[in-house]
């Protein structure tokens, strides 16, 4: 990949997909036989609830009782919000390598992370990953001072102030077509790469070890 590499001074990275094999909201077996439905399917059913999580604007407790409640079920053993979180928060599995690289090209560049992320994820992977030790800047859908997804324009805005960059000097890694065109409207050079092994390659011309 060909990038003007002399102009950047922030790398930013997108979450799942990126620094993680995507978690799934809807992970629940028990949550998937009790309905009848797939996780995509369920996300369609519960849509209007999950943009508001996502955007921070209901909690967890309440986010999953909606749920429930949307799907016509009772809330039991298996089917609460502590067990339905549990089920959510242990269905991503990181990518190491990926976040060494991004604390690696710390000594070198400004590095944030921008994700779409409902609050109980944010949360959960702040505190299993030590985030404010690799990013410079952390940016989430529902943070209160964003409380909007990609690709809506404000929440780049709001990664490139918190990186002190310009949108020439950005660039962004992201697994979504959507976010990556809006990043490139805005002036951000972007790469759209779908697992680690596509991250590290883009990452590899910043770190000297560009194999293309």
């Amino acid at each position: 990949m060909e990038f003007e590499k002399e102009k950047i001074k922030a790398i930013i990275f997108d979450w799942g997909g990126v620094c993680c094999r995507e978690g799934e909201p809807f992970a629940s077996v028990s949550l998937q036989k009790a309905a009848g439905m797939n996780p995509n399917q369920i996300q369609s059913v519960v849509s209007d609830i999950y943009h508001d999580y996502y955007c921070g604007q209901v909690d967890r407790d309440t986010f999953w009782l909606t749920v429930l409640q949307h799907l016509n079920l009772q809330s039991t053993l298996e089917l609460n919000p502590e067990a339905l979180s549990a089920s959510y928060l242990s269905s991503y599995v990181v990518y190491e390598e990926v976040l060494e690289k991004a604390l690696e090209l710390k000594k070198k560049y400004r590095v944030g992370l921008f994700s779409n992320l409902t609050p109980e994820m944010r949360d959960h992977i702040r505190r299993a990953h030590s985030l404010e030790k690799i990013f410079d800047a952390e940016v989430y859908s529902c943070d209160a001072a964003v409380r909007a997804m990609k690709p809506e324009t404000a929440p780049y805005e709001t990664a490139l102030a918190k990186l002190g960059a310009l949108p020439s000097e950005a660039f962004f890694i992201d697994n979504s077509p959507k976010n990556i065109a809006v990043a490139r409207e805005l002036g951000w050079q972007a790469a759209l790469c779908t697992d680690a092994i596509q991250v590290l390659q883009a990452l590899g011309g910043f770190l000297g070890t560009d194999s293309n």
